[in-house]
């Protein structure tokens, strides 16, 4: 199901922290600067990193492609049906 989840893997060493944006099917581990996977000595500090990392995410700001979102709100305004009488300057 696409919901956003954390969560633990145990592993050979101690466990990895994983997580999973709305948008994707797979979870994300985390991992270091250099994109080696981080091995946590306990569950509960493999959790942590992982809700920590997930709170990150949410407080990023989102992205959109501002000329295309513009562009569409120009469009559904230009041919957005008016109410009846607003056209002949008439309110009903």
């Amino acid at each position: 199901m696409n919901e956003f989840q954390i969560g633990t893997e145990a592993v050979t060493g101690g466990h990895l922290g994983w997580i999973r944006k709305v948008h994707r099917a797979t979870n994300e581990i985390l991992k270091d600067r250099s994109g080696e996977p981080i091995v946590f000595a306990t569950q509960d500090a493999a959790k942590a990193a992982a809700g920590e990392a997930m709170v990150a995410y949410l407080n990023t700001p989102m992205l959109r492609d501002g000329a295309r979102v513009e562009a569409i709100s120009k469009a559904e305004a230009f041919f957005k049906p008016k109410p009846i009488g607003v056209a002949a300057g008439n309110m009903a």
